[in-house]
């Protein structure tokens, strides 16, 4: 009977294998023995030593690894975040594209996989909700690829699991790697340590390269009709590049005086950077007008753009102002084609609210510049603006408030009204409003080295803030945008085209 009952198992295991995941391997291959880390950073400040790799906390720090994976195969990491609160990603290949295993992203402590046919971690079934790191903590993420599936894992524990089947994997703009075919890892504005970062293939695993053609031409058609060349409108410049997928919320310094987008990484500058293009103003059939305030440095262009075509859609006339009446240039890889230079209509300084039915300023860290009351400073010395712009700025936003027209923005220009002082009071003292997740720029806050959200700045004058992404799909940012009165408010770039039309409808109801 027990012979009987063994060769009976025995049948079962040659007749029932093991599922992919619990394959056997071959040993693990150390990759940092491998990095030189001049030739292989793609991004942010990296440092190697006998033992380890290390990034400091520079935006959207990035590391393209020596290794092309044309076999199954498992990607382990170990690492410990020093400072930050924001994620660690591991970038893996796959037949079907190169995509990130990310954990702590987003702002909002989430992991899982980005991008699956174009949907982020927020939109995508792999999200996990409440997975924050601890600083100072070591962990280990691992990925598991095989033919048809990919599993991400912290500390043993499954975050998230796909099926590559009808899937297209690509990686947002914020993490992407110039060599689509390499592994990588990368910190988003976070001091890291990656103690071991290590590779095996698969014993008797399936190739990797079957239909890698086909996925790669897929690939490329689908980020082409993403980013084909659409009507251009004032403002914008032809372009001279078109920009991969998705845009993301980081630059390789936040203190550089060219910094980038707070989110996304700078583009390599053109030889003959395009020239800015004036706002030039349009006629309105229905008389109403807005005053658009940019920054001459470090606008979010998304945030000025979209706003923009809505107004204007709706028949609004939209005048550009900023600081200065000298070129705005945005942060890189904020949404616009070729250098997305703008030449306003007309300084802060010489702006009268009685021409305008409302006013609105876009994103991006250079709107620090017209924070009236803050206190503290900024590395990138650009942000800290000028007392004289400052003092224009207020009047300007006590005018529209006590003229009763709608005052609006955007992201980080939230802190500029959340600074604004009317009466002595913040203006968004006890207002309903929505802010940004993402960080401030760089500098001293209450007196200490800080880097804080961009909602803290509402938060901290006395705003009634809505937690990030809870207005309508909490999958998105799309929808956050709020009216309290006639203070409006939007979350993020993501918001920008609601936030344009949700103005354009107050204006002409």
């Amino acid at each position: 009977m027990q012979t009987a009952n063994a060769f009976l198992v025995a049948i079962l295991l040659v007749g029932f294998p093991a599922p992919c995941f619990a394959q056997q391997s071959d040993s693990w291959n150390d990759l940092i023995e491998r990095v030189d880390v001049n030739q292989n950073t793609v991004s942010g400040r990296w440092q190697k030593s006998d033992t380890a790799i290390s990034t400091t906390a520079a935006g959207a720090a990035i590391l393209s690894l020596p290794f092309h994976p044309k076999w199954e195969y498992d990607f382990r990491v170990k690492f410990t975040r020093n400072s930050g609160v924001h994620s660690i990603a591991l970038f893996f290949v796959t037949d079907h594209g190169q995509a990130c295993f990310e954990v702590d992203a987003w702002g909002q402590h989430m992991a899982g996989i980005q991008s699956i046919n174009g949907e982020t971690i927020q939109q995508n079934s792999t999200r996990r909700d409440n997975q924050a790191l601890v600083n100072g903590r070591t962990y280990t993420a691992l990925v598991e690829v095989r033919h048809d599936r990919v599993r991400g894992l912290l500390d043993g524990n499954v975050i998230a699991e796909i099926t590559l089947a009808g899937k297209r994997l690509t990686v947002p703009r914020v993490w992407e790697i110039p060599d689509s075919k390499s592994l990588g890892v990368g910190a988003y504005a976070s001091d890291t340590t990656f103690h071991q970062i290590e590779v095996r293939t698969i014993n008797g695993g399936r190739s990797l390269s079957t239909p890698l053609g086909s996925s790669d031409q897929t690939a490329a058609s689908s980020r082409t009709a993403m980013t084909s060349p659409r009507e251009m409108t004032p403002g914008e410049t032809s372009p001279s590049e078109t920009s991969p997928s998705e845009i993301a919320s980081s630059e390789t310094s936040p203190d550089a005086s060219t910094s980038s987008t707070p989110g996304s990484r700078p583009p390599s500058s053109p030889d003959q950077p395009s020239p800015a293009i004036p706002a030039t103003r349009r006629p309105s059939s229905t008389q109403k007008r807005v005053l658009l305030v940019i920054a001459n440095q470090d606008f979010f262009y998304r945030e000025y753009i979209e706003p923009r075509r809505e107004l204007e859609r709706a028949g609004i006339t939209v005048d550009v102002a900023a600081g200065r009446k000298t070129t705005c240039r945005p942060h890189g890889n904020s949404g616009q084609q070729g250098s997305g230079n703008v030449m306003p209509d007309l300084a802060i300084a010489d702006a009268d609210a009685s021409d305008y039915d409302a006013i609105m300023f876009s994103g991006g860290w250079g709107s620090s510049m017209y924070q009236y009351a803050f206190q503290g400073s900024y590395s990138n010395r650009v942000y800290n603006g000028d007392p004289q712009t400052k003092a224009a700025v207020n009047r300007l936003l006590s005018d529209f408030i006590e003229q009763d027209k709608y005052v609006g923005a955007l992201c980080h220009g939230v802190s500029v009204l959340a600074w604004a002082r009317v009466n002595g009071r913040s203006l968004l003292q006890g207002k309903r409003v929505v802010a940004s997740p993402r960080q401030s720029p760089s500098g001293t806050y209450n007196g200490r080295r800080d880097q804080p959200l961009s909602r803290w700045n509402a938060q901290t004058n006395g705003a009634q803030l809505s937690p990030a992404r809870s207005i309508g799909n909490p999958r998105t940012s799309a929808d956050d945008v709020m009216i309290d009165g006639k203070i409006l408010t939007g979350e993020d770039d993501n918001s920008a085209t609601l936030f344009g039309a949700t103005l354009a409808k107050y204006l002409t109801q």
